[in-house]
């Protein structure tokens, strides 16, 4: 998969994040306290320079074909609005997880489902995986509900599911199996 491969949906474009664009992701992050307590690499200091490393982190990563990470941008006006991204990438078990996060200001317009539902589509129809996962903690109610609205299916609790700030929490498992989705 190239780095240059865009995703377009009725209100949005879904691309890779380019470097010059440091600046913006910066300021989205620290304008976003939304976020901190459920991405721990998000703070209200997030530098340029941390978010350079990031966008370069997912351009490698695109470029290994380990993750693929998209920024959202409106189709009209070419705002930032979030990310959602295929990580955890397992060939062997063909599946993949998936995350979100939309900025403060862009939230409760619908950008977050359009976005993933394309996502989603991606990855059932041109990657071929026959699972994906979502993976939320438990007390972030927010992304239970939108990952329900998209179809997903909650299957239970995981136990030391992922790491937040190096220690390891419990996870709340949603999936989406091809067969069963139709959105």
């Amino acid at each position: 998969m190239t780095p240059n491969h865009t995703l377009l949906t009725p209100r949005l474009k879904l691309r890779m994040i380019r470097p010059e664009e440091n600046q913006a992701f910066s300021s989205a992050i620290q304008s976003s306290p939304s976020l901190y307590p459920w991405l721990d690499w998000c703070h209200q200091k997030f530098s340029i320079e941390e978010a350079t490393d990031f966008i370069m982190h997912t351009r490698l990563n695109w470029i290994k074909n380990n993750a693929y990470g998209f920024g959202i941008y409106h189709n009209k006006s070419n705002d930032f609005i979030g990310m959602v991204a295929l990580t955890e990438l397992s060939p062997s078990f063909n599946m993949g997880a998936i995350g979100y996060w939309i900025c403060d200001h862009h939230q409760f317009k619908g950008y977050a489902k359009e976005a993933i539902v394309a996502l989603i589509h991606f990855c059932f129809s041109e990657l071929h995986l026959t699972r994906l996962e979502c993976i939320c903690d438990p007390d972030n109610l927010a992304s239970h509900h939108v990952a329900l609205n998209c179809g997903a299916e909650k299957e239970g609790l995981a136990r030391n599911r992922y790491l937040f700030d190096g220690k390891p929490k419990d996870g709340v498992v949603f999936s989406f199996i091809p067969d069963s989705y139709s959105r």
